[in-house]
C-alpha cells in the first residue's frame, strides 16, 4: 500500500478491525520510510445500483458520496467516525434487500434521515436542510418542531399510542392516494417510520381528529391565538413544550380548545 505522505510503498499494519457493519476491513498502517500513519479500508463492492434524481437523470450509486455528505452532517458533533461508517452499511443493507437496479433519490434520502433520527438531532437537522432545500428560517422551525412533537409522543404512557398504519393500509382506510401521501411523507406533512423495511404512516396526522362538543374542539393556531389571547409564537412554543395538545392533519397544525379555556380567553 503506497504512503499517501512520502509514496513509499512499504507500510505495516499495527491495528485491524471490521467497521461498516462488518463489511469493511480497516487497518491502520505506519510507513516504513516516514514512519507517519494512515488508515485503509477494505470492503467487497456488492452493490450495482443507479439513481435516479429528481430531474430524472441516472447516475450509479456512489458511496464515497454517502459518506461525505453524512460526513458533514455529523460534523463538530459527538459521533465516532465508526458510528457513520456503520450507517453508511445499513443504508447499503437496506437498498440491498429492496433488490432493484435503480432507486428514486428521495427513497435513498428517507432511509438516511431515518436512520439519522435515531443518531443525533442536529445531524438529522442538518441534512434535512440540504435534502429538503430549506428555504428559511420557518422551514428550520417546523422541523425541530415535528421532532419535539415526535420526541413529548414517544414519552406518552401506553394507553395513548398512536396508530401506526401500512401505506397500503392507508390508502385503502382514507381513500388517499398512494402517490399523493408519499408526497405528504417526503414533505414532513406526514409522519412516518421504517419498521422491518415497511413505510408505517401515524393515522392521526391523515384523518382530522373528532370535536368534542361538551369539552372542547380542534381549531387551527390563527383561530387558537384570538381564544387563547396568547401570539402564534407563544401557542407553539407552547405546543413544542406540550403544553397544548395538537395534532398535525395534512401538514396543516391544528391545537384542542377547551370550553373552559375558550370562555377565559374571550
Amino acid at each position: 500500500m503506497q504512503c499517501p505522505y512520502c509514496k513509499s510503498k512499504e507500510s505495516k499494519v499495527i491495528d485491524k478491525r471490521t467497521t461498516d457493519r462488518g463489511n469493511a476491513t480497516r487497518r491502520r498502517r505506519q510507513c516504513l520510510g516516514c514512519n507517519k500513519r494512515f488508515t485503509t479500508y477494505e470492503r467487497s463492492e456488492t452493490l450495482d445500483l443507479f439513481v435516479v434524481k429528481k430531474d430524472g437523470q441516472k447516475e450509479s450509486f456512489d458511496r464515497h458520496k454517502l459518506l461525505l455528505s453524512l460526513s458533514k452532517a455529523c460534523e463538530k458533533r459527538p459521533i465516532e467516525q465508526d458510528k457513520i461508517d456503520n450507517l453508511v452499511g445499513e443504508v447499503l443493507q437496506r437498498l440491498i434487500a429492496l433488490r432493484k437496479s435503480e432507486v428514486e433519490s428521495y427513497a435513498i434520502g428517507e432511509v438516511v434521515m431515518d436512520l439519522l433520527k435515531n443518531l443525533d438531532d442536529v445531524a438529522y437537522i442538518r441534512f434535512a436542510s440540504v435534502y429538503r432545500e430549506f428555504k428559511d428560517i420557518h422551514d428550520f422551525q417546523k422541523e425541530v418542531l415535528q421532532i419535539s412533537s415526535a420526541s413529548e409522543f414517544a414519552e406518552r404512557p401506553s394507553e395513548d399510542t398512536p396508530s401506526w398504519l401500512s401505506v397500503k393500509e392507508a390508502v385503502a382506510t382514507f381513500g388517499l392516494p398512494e402517490r399523493t401521501l408519499r408526497r405528504y411523507i417526503s414533505q414532513r406533512k406526514v409522519r412516518s417510520r421504517l419498521e422491518d423495511r415497511v413505510r408505517l404512516v401515524y393515522a392521526n396526522d391523515i384523518r382530522p381528529p373528532e370535536n368534542d362538543k361538551k369539552q372542547g374542539r380542534w381549531v387551527d393556531v390563527k383561530s387558537a391565538v384570538s381564544l387563547f389571547g396568547m401570539s402564534e409564537r407563544t401557542i407553539r412554543r407552547h405546543i413544542s413544550q406540550g403544553k397544548i395538545k395538537s395534532s398535525l392533519v395534512n401538514g396543516k397544525r391544528l391545537v384542542y380548545v377547551k370550553n373552559q379555556q375558550k370562555n377565559t380567553a374571550t
